[in-house]
């Protein structure tokens, strides 16, 4: 009987309760924090069995803190449009947000990777290496190339911000933390005004310097030669009108980068437009012994448009034919069409067509196809960048077919109405 209550004793005050506090420390080790089911009293076991049941307690506030903790910085990081990335002592990246890896259009995850081995730039190593080592803030900028998606590579400018993760102030980093900003854009912009800047200075300084030279001629007494005297004064007079062209041109540029200041949209009537086009420009038709033909059919006429810049489209085109159709009879044919969505209309001539290396460039401010002949015809080389500025303005769109030695169709197509047309606007 003794040996029964002793077992029993045993059993109940040892061995059942080093069964539980063993059972939830077992649940403890595998991040099950949960309260444990342990009596309330259990003899030799009552102190640890307390202290578990505030082991567990203290876990599950640390375990919901660092849950909240967590889903906080995973929510800033995924709204965040720049890219980040964290790296520890040893520079392997530890944390990405989504924007670096749309941003870089990784294929694969960088997570545990040297940092070298993911960006390929030693500036960038170098920049991390001194955050880690002197715990100042450093900022650089980089330049990768990055898959594109349409196919090859394109290349994005990053400002790069490095700094060090501390646990108190004045102590040694245990991490860098690493903000991308694409600054692609800032800086293709800042190429394309030096770009411009280069480009108005020259084409300025060309006319500017005739002038001067026949004012000098003039000044040197040319004045008392009567056909000297009227040279000057017509290539002067030349001069200045293609000096104001230009500078009407490049206003006219100004004014595209804002579309809403720049077009009134109305129901106008596109043939019309062009037989006051055609008028305007009848003494050049004339003068050049050019022949235009125009089809157009009558369900092809209205579309909601600026019409003063709808004429200045095609007093550029059709101007661009008169000036550079080198053909002996020249003919301009002007047709349009009607879709469901919008009206195209195509300026086609027989002149001498557009080199296949220069067709992709054609709109390109003061891109010139024939440089030398373009500034003695009179061409300021924005005709047909103003020409793609307003019809993308309008929703529209713009392109050229040409075979070199049999011509040139450049083709517009304006929306029927800008409620589609809005959206896809620059």
């Amino acid at each position: 009987m003794f040996v029964i209550v002793a077992g029993l004793v045993i059993y109940f005050e040892i061995l059942r309760p080093y069964a539980r506090v063993r059972e939830s420390l077992r649940r403890l080790a595998e991040h099950n924090f949960a309260p444990a089911p342990l009596p309330s009293t259990a003899g030799l076991f009552k102190g640890p069995i307390r202290d578990i049941r505030k082991i567990s307690e203290l876990l599950q506030q640390l375990d919901r803190q660092i849950t909240d903790e967590g889903f906080s910085l995973r929510a800033i990081l995924s709204s965040m449009v720049e890219g980040v990335l964290i790296a520890d002592r040893s520079q392997r990246v530890r944390l990405v947000n989504d924007a670096l890896i749309s941003l870089l259009a990784l294929k694969e995850s960088p997570l545990n990777r040297p940092v070298i081995e993911v960006f390929r730039k030693h500036e960038l190593q170098k920049a991390l290496e001194t955050a880690l080592v002197e715990g100042t803030p450093q900022e650089i900028e980089i330049t990768l190339e990055i898959p594109s998606p349409s196919g090859g590579y394109e290349i994005k400018h990053l400002d790069v911000n490095v700094g060090g993760l501390m646990p108190k102030p004045q102590s040694r980093p245990l991490a860098v933390l690493v903000v991308f900003h694409d600054v692609t854009a800032i800086r293709n912009l800042e190429a394309r005004q030096r770009e411009l800047l280069a480009n108005v200075s020259h084409e300025f300084r060309t006319p500017l310097a005739i002038i001067n030279g026949y004012v000098e001629t003039l000044m040197d007494g040319a004045l008392a030669d009567p056909e000297m005297a009227q040279r000057s004064l017509k290539a002067m007079h030349k001069n200045s009108r293609r000096l104001a062209l230009l500078i009407d041109d490049l206003l006219t540029m100004s004014r595209l980068e804002e579309r809403a200041k720049l077009l009134e949209f109305q129901p106008v009537n596109l043939r019309d437009l062009l037989g006051h086009v055609l008028e305007h420009l009848e003494p050049n038709i004339l003068e050049r012994g050019a022949k235009v033909v125009v089809e157009w059919p009558d369900d092809a006429v209205l579309a909601e448009a600026d019409g003063r810049r709808i004429e200045q489209v095609y007093a550029n085109l059709l101007g661009n034919a008169l000036r550079y159709g080198e053909a002996e009879h020249l003919t301009v044919r002007i047709s349009a069409r009607r879709s469901d969505t919008d009206i195209c209309v195509a300026f086609a001539d027989n002149g001498p067509g557009i080199p296949l290396g220069d067709q992709a460039h054609i709109f390109e401010r003061f891109y010139r196809v024939y440089k030398d002949r373009s500034r003695d015809a009179g061409g300021t080389g924005l005709g047909l960048s103003i020409v793609k500025n307003i019809v993308e303005a309008h929703g529209g769109r713009v392109s050229v077919e040409s075979t070199p030695g049999s011509g040139a169709t450049f083709r517009i197509c304006i929306p029927l109405t800008q409620g589609a047309g809005l959206s896809t606007a620059p």
